[in-house]
């Protein structure tokens, strides 16, 4: 088993965090029209590659979703 050396970690959230919150915010501006359309038409939107910054957040949704916090990782079967 692979061990994970957490040490200097703090510096490197301290380097995200600015980055993360400018992201919220950026998402933030499209939250009103995003709430106001279909399900088909957001599908639409983070597939399109039209807006940099849903393809950011939905590329990071899918990482997450696939490797820590989707269904499989939920799951009491081992």
């Amino acid at each position: 088993m692979t061990t994970l050396n957490l040490s200097g970690q703090d510096l490197e959230r301290d380097d995200i965090v600015p980055k993360l919150l400018k992201l919220k915010t950026l998402l933030d501006d499209r939250k009103e029209i995003w709430q106001r359309i279909s399900v088909a038409k957001r599908k639409l939107w983070v597939t399109s590659e039209k807006d940099p910054i849903m393809d950011i957040a939905y590329d990071i949704h899918k990482y997450l979703d696939n490797n820590f916090f989707g269904e499989d990782y939920y799951s009491d079967d081992t």
